[in-house]
């Protein structure tokens, strides 16, 4: 990865919301400052380190965000899901969907958006210890979707963040 990537991957987030939330997140993944399990038990805050949706692997950022079990049902459902709203069909490297894309299809702004929601959706339902319910996730960027949109006419920059053809709602 060169210097322009990651500064592209830095900048992602700051470009495609105004939720601080999102964004947030999105830099402590990247800097490797997310509270997992693991990290809680290491300095003795809690002493089980396993993952509360599989409960056999231990809690770590990559096992929350990829290689759940529970979370790769996720993942293709959210997948399955992009292709039937857009009839396009995606998959992103694990890379991808936990730093950010460097490079985008033709939904950028929309895409980018679903995936920073989808990610906060996972770490929220991780916090909380409840299930991954994909019917939540699409409810939550429904909210999510109509508040970018409603800033980017009020700011008038409706222009980039255009989700015609895309039935999200």
């Amino acid at each position: 990865m060169n210097d322009s990537d990651i500064h592209k991957i830095y900048n992602w987030p700051f470009l495609t919301t105004k939720n601080p939330k999102l964004i947030m997140l999105q830099f402590k993944i990247n800097h490797n400052i997310i509270y997992t399990k693991d990290k809680l038990k290491k300095v003795n805050l809690i002493s089980n380190d396993v993952c509360h949706l599989c409960e056999r692997e231990k809690h770590t950022i990559k096992h929350m965000m990829l290689k759940c079990t529970y979370v790769t049902l996720f993942w293709n459902e959210f997948f399955a899901w992009w292709a039937q709203i857009t009839n396009e069909k995606i998959h992103l490297p694990d890379s991808v969907l936990l730093y950010g894309p460097v490079n985008l299809s033709k939904h950028n702004q929309v895409l980018s958006l679903a995936l920073l929601v989808a990610k906060y959706f996972i770490y929220t339902c991780n916090l909380a210890e409840d299930p991954l319910l994909f019917s939540l996730f699409k409810s939550q960027f429904r909210e999510n979707i109509l508040t970018e949109r409603y800033i980017a006419m009020k700011n008038k920059t409706a222009r980039l963040f255009n989700v015609n053809g895309i039935a999200l709602l």
